[in-house]
C-alpha cells in the first residue's frame, strides 16, 4: 500500500494507493500528525512519497521515515520517469513535477498540456517521449480577485458564483467578467498556440481546486483529473521501488 501526500498552498490531500489503483483520498485544511497517523495504520502504508509547495513539515517527514520501509521527499534530486528539460530544475516546482508524471501516465504516448488551476494556474507540457518542456505561471481566479480588491481603493472583492457575462453591466460583473473571462481566454489562447506546434491531437489535462469551473467554461473538449497529482506521485514512488 502507497501514501501519497500533495501539499499544496491552502491544503494538503492524502491519497492511498493498493499498486496503481486509487483507494483512498482526504484533504485536510491543516494536515496533523495524529491524523496522517491513523491513516498509516488503518491502510497498512509500507511506502509513501511527499510533495510540498511550501516548505516540506519536519515533522511529517520524520514520521513518515519511521513508519514505512519506502519514503520519497521530492524534490530536483528524485529519479523520474520522466526527463526534465528545464533551464533551472531545482527551482521547478514540485507540484509541476508530479503533474506531468501524472499526465504522462494517464496519456501515455501523448503530448499534454497540464492545466493546473489552483492558487497560480500553471500551464505545462509534457511530450509523448516524456519530456517535460516547461510552461508558463500565472495568478489563479482568487488571487485575481483578491487583487483587484487589495490594490484599488473602491473596488469590492468578488469571487466567481454568480453571473459571468460577456459584457460586465455593473462593477460585480465587470470584474467576474474580467477575472473569468480573462482566464479562460488566457488558457484557450494557449491552447490554440500549442496545438499549432505541436498537433491537434494535443491531450488537454484540467487539475487543481477550480478545474472543473474553469473547464466546464472552455471551448475545447477537455479532461479533468482531479486527482493528477496524487497519481503522479505514486507513479514515482513505483519507479523508485524499481530501481
Amino acid at each position: 500500500m502507497n501514501l501519497t501526500i500533495d501539499q499544496g498552498n491552502s491544503s494538503a490531500k492524502v491519497s492511498v494507493f493498493d499498486g496503481n489503483d486509487m483507494v483512498a483520498v482526504a484533504r485536510f485544511d491543516l494536515l496533523s500528525i495524529s491524523a496522517l497517523a491513523r491513516i498509516i495504520k488503518s491502510y497498512g502504508v509500507n511506502a509513501a512519497a511527499y510533495s510540498s509547495v511550501r516548505r516540506p513539515d519536519a515533522r511529517i517527514i520524520e514520521l513518515l521515515r519511521k513508519r514505512v520501509k519506502k519514503f520519497i521527499c521530492l524534490d530536483h534530486n528524485t529519479p523520474l520517469p520522466v526527463v526534465i528539460d528545464y533551464d533551472s530544475p531545482c527551482t521547478l516546482g514540485q507540484d509541476r513535477v508530479a503533474a506531468a508524471v501524472g499526465a504522462a501516465t494517464c496519456a501515455p504516448g501523448r503530448n499534454v498540456l497540464i492545466v493546473d488551476a489552483g492558487t497560480a494556474v500553471t500551464l505545462d507540457i509534457v511530450t509523448a517521449d516524456g519530456h517535460f518542456l516547461g510552461g508558463n505561471i500565472s495568478p489563479g481566479l482568487h488571487m485575481r480577485f483578491e487583487a483587484l480588491n487589495n490594490y484599488t481603493s473602491r473596488l469590492p472583492l468578488v469571487d466567481y458564483n454568480g453571473e459571468v457575462p460577456l459584457i460586465g453591466h455593473n462593477t460585480v460583473t465587470a470584474i467576474r467578467a474580467g477575472v473569468v473571462g480573462g482566464l479562460v481566454s488566457e488558457i484557450e489562447g494557449y491552447i490554440d498556440k500549442i496545438a499549432a506546434k505541436m498537433g491537434n491531437d494535443l491531450v488537454v489535462i484540467v487539475t487543481g481546486g477550480d478545474s472543473n469551473y474553469l473547464a466546464s467554461r472552455l471551448s475545447r473538449q477537455v479532461s479533468v483529473v482531479g486527482n493528477l497529482l496524487s497519481i503522479g506521485l505514486n507513479r514515482i514512488l513505483i519507479y523508485n521501488e524499481n530501481i
